[in-house]
């Protein structure tokens, strides 16, 4: 199955996610103009870093990620504007995304801690569910022992990892889904696919 990436379009599943966090307020499309010197995963300290070399203003806010038609999810993200009023993703992901669909927030406020992700399915199965539950269980003890992860339970890490790689495994259109919702894979999570 694809990996998370940038939704194609901004569907009414999207917007019930950000409607979630920001009300009346919309997404948008913004470029990715990777720095030479930004680190994956940084944005805060990248666009900052980017303000002070030169100019503009740091926006944050949330960058919105699909995987496939399993589920949508909204990363606090931090994007560059310029002196002219350009927005830019200054920082590297990991599959070379051309732009990315963000969503400002004017309360989002990075003080050095995670800020937990927030998910929204886009199937009924029981897996994908309990897939977001378990993510979610990972992101509140992040949170609340920043720079712990190893303190985790391994069998939360492993499950994780289980299911993800069973919404990974190739299969063909006629073939039921990974997900276990008992849909043929082209009628569920690979109708994103076509």
């Amino acid at each position: 199955m694809k990996r998370e990436t940038t939704p194609v379009k901004i569907t009414d599943k999207v917007m019930e996610l950000c409607s979630g966090i920001v009300p009346d307020a919309g997404p948008g499309y913004v470029p990715v103009e990777v720095q030479g010197w930004a680190l994956p995963g940084e944005c805060f300290p990248n666009v900052g870093r980017m303000v002070r070399e030169r100019g503009g203003q740091q926006v944050n806010g949330w960058v919105i990620w699909q995987w496939a038609n399993i589920l949508v999810e909204a990363e606090a993200h931090s994007v560059w504007r310029s002196p002219e009023g350009k927005l830019a993703d200054i920082t590297p992901h990991d599959n070379g995304e051309k732009e990315i669909l963000f969503l400002k927030d004017d309360d989002m406020a990075y003080r050095g801690n995670i800020i937990a992700n927030i998910r929204l399915a886009l199937t009924s199965s029981q897996l994908v569910a309990e897939l977001i539950r378990l993510m979610d269980e990972r992101d509140r003890i992040i949170g609340e022992i920043p720079g712990k992860e190893h303190l985790i339970p391994k069998p939360l890490w492993a499950r994780i990892e289980e299911i993800k790689a069973m919404l990974h495994e190739e299969v063909r259109g006629n073939e039921f889904c990974p997900c276990q919702s008992g849909l043929k894979y082209k009628k569920c999570c690979g109708r994103e696919n076509r």
